[in-house]
């Protein structure tokens, strides 16, 4: 019987452990990550090859990864169009067919300073991501520092998160 309980409550722990935190309303979670960025198999606005070290930059930047068969991903691209645009520092891989792609990217122009790319295949898994959309800040040196499932619902909060880790105010 002692066992028994015991064992009970060494799996009651390990599921309290392993269960995520809950999230207050829509709140995106952001976490610490601390990992290489991995090499992955993209495609540029063109439709040429790229990976990883196409998106890669000497000075922070942020990645988001889309898909561009959603119809959140449009609210989510239009929270971060701001006017004097991103200089450098953000890259956007889409999953979902070209023609999605190639429609977003038309759609989001004003999206001025991004770098598009369409994933080949396997960015999810690679990324380690448990779903979409997803903002990874990645430092000079092409480590993700944290990453963010989902963006704010506030533009100027979602604008905010990318804009203060590419300014290199690390939180």
């Amino acid at each position: 019987m002692t066992y028994l309980l015991g064992a009970l409550l060494l799996c009651g722990m390990a599921a309290a452990v392993a269960a995520p935190a809950a999230r207050p309303g829509n709140a995106p979670a952001t976490v610490a990550a601390k990992r290489v960025l991995p090499e992955l198999a993209l495609e540029d606005s063109n439709g040429r090859s790229a990976g990883t070290a196409s998106l890669r930059r000497p000075v922070p930047w942020v990645l988001l990864v889309v898909d561009a068969n959603r119809p959140q991903t449009q609210s989510t691209l239009a929270r971060l169009e701001q006017q004097e645009g991103w200089g450098d520092g953000v890259n956007i891989i889409a999953l979902g067919s070209d023609a999605a792609f190639q429609a977003m990217v038309q759609r989001h122009s004003r999206l001025r300073g991004v770098q598009w790319f369409r994933d080949s295949g396997g960015a999810m898994k690679a990324l380690r991501l448990p779903g979409l959309p997803a903002a990874l800040g990645v430092d000079g040196e092409g480590v993700v520092a944290w990453q963010s499932l989902g963006l704010p619902a506030n533009g100027g909060k979602a604008q905010s998160l990318l804009s203060t880790w590419i300014n290199g105010n690390k939180r």
